[in-house]
């Protein structure tokens, strides 16, 4: 008998259709057990087999997710500016983020708020913190819940549209196999991606320096 944890999550949360999708998404945002993008994965698995039609799981889930984002957005501005950097930094320390890298983050958002706001829901780790920073800082709630409504529907739609497309072209029964299939090949997508950008600045840095001269 196969052992496939995912799939009976999966069949658990179908039960409770797309309301069940809703609440998996909006729940990832403050209890995230599974990587979100292993979660959007088989969720699009569990689409490819009739869980859900696809337009309801992109909709459900980009809803939950969007709502998740702005209720830690207010959440953020209530608690006011002490309290929410307080709580911003103990939540970066789970995820092993050093209060230095958080005020980079900072600095970003307030110089380009649309663009940080839109890029930040493509970050794994960065997507959970991003609405926090976007609270602390007092960002328009109008142009970040737009930015972020954005980037959420980026980021859900593709690694749904990867599990949809994973589970229809490899002949594997298997939600959890699937699902790690295409979670080693993230996996090895971002390594070959750090190798090429950590040789790419040098060489571009090199280049400007010789061009200054």
């Amino acid at each position: 008998m196969d052992i496939d944890p995912i799939g009976e999550v999966m069949a658990s949360i179908a039960a409770c259709g797309a309301a069940g999708l809703f609440g998996i998404a909006l729940a990832e945002r403050f209890v995230p057990v599974l990587p979100s993008y292993g979660l959007l994965v088989a969720v699009g698995i569990a689409a490819a087999e009739g869980a859900w039609s696809l337009p309801a799981a992109l909709l459900a889930s980009i809803t939950g997710s969007l709502l998740g984002c702005i209720i830690c957005y207010w959440l953020a501005k209530a608690l006011g500016e002490a309290r929410s950097r307080a709580l911003l930094y103990r939540g970066g320390r789970l995820f092993g983020l050093s209060a230095g890298r958080i005020e980079r983050w900072t600095a970003s958002l307030c110089d380009n708020q649309a663009r940080f706001a839109i890029a930040a829901q493509l970050v794994p780790t960065v997507r959970l913190l991003a609405p926090w920073l976007a609270g602390l800082l007092r960002v328009k709630a109008a142009r970040f819940v737009t930015a972020s409504a954005c980037g959420v529907a980026l980021w859900n739609s593709i690694f749904i549209g990867l599990g949809v497309a994973t589970s229809t072209v490899l002949d594997v029964a298997n939600a959890s196999v699937l699902a790690l299939i295409v979670l080693l090949l993230l996996v090895f997508s971002e390594g070959v991606f750090v190798v090429i950008w950590t040789h790419w600045r040098p060489a571009v840095s090199e280049g400007t320096r010789i061009n200054d001269q």
